[in-house]
């Protein structure tokens, strides 16, 4: 078993233990985002460009709003059309106008953005493969729905 938070960040002194697991979820945020991070550096894509690119993959081949990809993006803070706009310059999504209604632009995964999706394995290989390594099925599934319990 790995350090506890305590052991971590060298504190012993807690108000209370909802304290230390706030702390705690704040660290390990930072510790999973750090190994992401690290996994997306090859492709040079950050972790918010990764995170849009999965949810058009899962639209495919009919595309998205950009309401539609900020109402699903894990961080709400940020700028979508910036992140279309340099997905778009990579050549990783497209824009077009909808034929229905001129005022809606969706945004569409592209060959190159597939493709990418396909080589960024490292990713896969920690939430498939790593994570599964330090939590049982079950023990994520309370994990989970503790998370969910705070946040409700």
């Amino acid at each position: 078993m790995g350090k506890s938070i305590q052991e971590e960040i060298q504190q012993r002194n807690w108000h209370n233990d909802q304290q230390v697991a706030v702390i705690n979820i704040l660290f390990t945020y930072h510790w999973v985002k750090g190994r992401i991070s690290d996994a997306l550096a090859p492709y040079k894509i950050t972790m918010q460009q990764y995170n849009v690119l999965r949810i058009l993959r899962g639209a495919h081949p009919e595309g998205l709003a950009i309401g539609v990809i900020r109402e699903r993006l894990l961080d709400k803070t940020s700028d979508v059309s910036r992140l279309v706009d340099r997905l778009v310059k990579l050549g990783y999504v497209e824009r077009k106008g909808s034929k229905d209604d001129r005022r809606v632009t969706r945004i569409f995964l592209t060959l190159r953005g597939l493709e990418l999706l396909g080589q960024i394995r490292s990713v896969d290989k920690f939430t498939k493969e790593e994570l599964p390594k330090r939590l049982t099925a079950e023990e994520a599934q309370l994990l989970s729905a503790l998370l969910d319990k705070v946040r409700t």
